[in-house]
């Protein structure tokens, strides 16, 4: 009996020791220092729809003054991200459409978004449920606007398509500012920093743009890292390939098993997934 009770708790403790070397052989993941681009998010709408506009940019600002703001960037984040004080985009004052008559009228207001896009806008792994920091942002101007919260997944990279069509009111997912967008359509003054920075594994040789050359970078389809890396023709050109994805997800799990040797994606969104990865 002894003898049976020494060899279990010696397989015991052989098989906890093979579980610890492969956690141990896990990859783990960096953000690099050296980023792409500094940029900044904002909220779309269409171009002429001023007064909707006006009025969610009302109620944010409410919401950062009376401290709403503040809790769900430590829901969120941890700490205060929320940008109290930016530069606005568009001159959103005396609006006369009749946008906001039309939301309140029908008593929803349609956000489109991706819905794998963490932590801004995601679905829960438990439930399917969408959730994420500018989702609850939402949820809390649409309950002081009266009206439901309707999500709306779409293809980010027919964003613009999917707002000009009134398939959806507003684009409200962590999505950059950038010239072409600020002209395109109606943007709210920014309310969150964010960088476009490399992901890569700990023990990569990777560690700055210069060392990207002959190496598969990955990045989302009609994101603005795609803008990042234009910006930065040479390191570009040097590349063994580019890979667009769909969505950020996909491309991690690629970066994970060595399909692609670095991420070039939101900051946000990349120290969610290690943070993630991390503490699975």
């Amino acid at each position: 009996m002894k003898k049976t009770v020494l060899v279990l708790m010696m397989a015991l403790a052989l098989l906890l020791g093979l579980f610890a070397c492969g956690k141990a052989e896990e990859k783990k993941f960096v953000v690099l220092d050296d980023d792409f681009a500094k940029e900044y998010y904002s909220i779309a709408f269409r171009k002429n729809d001023i007064a909707l506009a006006a009025k969610v940019q009302e109620i944010l600002n409410e919401m950062a003054a009376d401290g709403t703001t503040d809790r769900i960037d430590t829901e969120w984040f941890g700490a205060p991200v929320f940008l109290k004080e930016s530069d606005p985009i568009e001159d959103l004052s005396n609006p006369t459409d009749d946008s906001l008559d039309k939301i309140l009228q029908a008593g929803k207001l349609i956000v489109g978004l991706d819905d794998s896009f963490p932590p801004m806008g995601y679905r829960d792994t438990n439930t399917g449920e969408i959730i994420g920091y500018d989702i609850s942002l939402a949820e809390e101007v649409c309950k002081r606007l009266g009206v439901t919260l309707v999500l709306q997944p779409i293809d980010w990279n027919s964003k613009e398509g999917e707002l000009a069509s009134g398939r959806i009111d507003v684009v409200w997912n962590g999505m950059t500012v950038t010239p072409d967008r600020a002209e395109a359509m109606c943007l709210l003054r920014p309310y969150l920093a964010n960088r476009q920075v490399m992901i890569v594994a700990e023990d990569s040789a990777i560690k700055t743009k210069a060392d990207l050359a002959g190496k598969k970078l990955g990045l989302q389809a009609g994101s603005s890292a795609v803008d990042a890396l234009n910006s930065f023709p040479d390191v570009k050109a040097s590349l063994a390939e580019v890979v667009e994805y769909g969505e950020n997800l996909t491309a991690f799990l690629d970066l994970k098993i060595g399909r692609i040797d670095v991420l070039l994606v939101d900051e946000v969104v990349g120290r969610y997934l290690i943070s993630h990865e991390q503490t699975e």
